[in-house]
């Protein structure tokens, strides 16, 4: 039984709602439990990722089928290394037109890999039409909704059903606008901050341990349906779409 390789897709069609902040925290879990990963930029003109890791992170323009070529090829590859994508807002729709087109995700799972696609929502209503859109037009994969305070406080959670019911909504609570400054920094690194920020706990050590456990909640319950479906067990039942 091959044990499933996360691919982390991090995507939203609107610009400035936490896209960024989100893939860097997922690569400090990974990276922070030892595992093999790499990450890709999908923004060109402004790489803030590739910024806080020069050395991790591939910087890729898709506006060109040379470009997409050489992304979906790498994200192929049998590497066993997990991977985070930070796709801008500019290349969204095309990024997931190009992954349909191709059929991109039953070819992923024979190589093992799963495509898992972290929407990162908002109040308006045009978010909610994409979201809907993007599951009709991939409807096997894996979506799981993230809901960033920081952005809206409120929001309706039927807007954004999660594609399966062990997939269900993260959370990233509002940080203070100091804290919010500090973690800015294209130097900050939050698994070094935890490891060696002295004085006990801070809003910081809570805010990040807090977001890394509904990570490592969210790799337990998709383990633990791909070992039921690989031993014949109760199939994975699809959460309801709205409209």
């Amino acid at each position: 039984m091959a044990e499933q390789t996360p691919l982390y897709i991090i995507a939203s069609p609107h610009p400035r709602v936490g896209k960024t902040l989100l893939a860097r925290l997922l690569i400090e879990y990974l990276r922070a439990d030892d595992r093999p990963l790499m990450a890709f930029d999908l923004n060109p003109r402004e790489p803030t990722l590739s910024s806080h890791f020069p050395d991790l992170v591939w910087t890729v323009d898709i506006t060109d089928t040379r470009g997409q070529m050489e992304l979906f090829d790498q994200l192929i590859v049998d590497d066993f290394m997990a991977k985070v994508i930070d796709l801008g807002y500019a290349p969204f729709e095309q990024f997931f037109a190009v992954m349909a087109e191709i059929n991109f995700v039953v070819e992923a799972r024979r190589h093992a890999i799963e495509p898992i696609v972290l929407f990162v929502t908002d109040r308006a209503p045009a978010t909610a039409r994409a979201y809907e859109v993007l599951r009709r037009l991939l409807p096997t994969t894996i979506f799981v909704p993230v809901h960033n305070e920081a952005v809206s406080v409120t929001f309706d959670k039927a807007d954004f059903p999660p594609s399966r019911n062990d997939c269900r909504m993260i959370l990233i609570r509002r940080l203070s606008p100091i804290v919010r400054g500090v973690i800015d920094r294209p130097s900050f690194s939050f698994s070094t901050y935890m490891l060696e920020k002295p004085g006990g706990p801070t809003e910081i050590h809570d805010w990040v341990d807090t977001i890394f456990k509904e990570f490592r909640e969210l790799e337990k319950r998709l383990l633990m349906s791909h070992l039921r479906a690989s031993i014949g067990g109760s199939p994975i039942r699809a959460a309801p779409r709205t409209r």
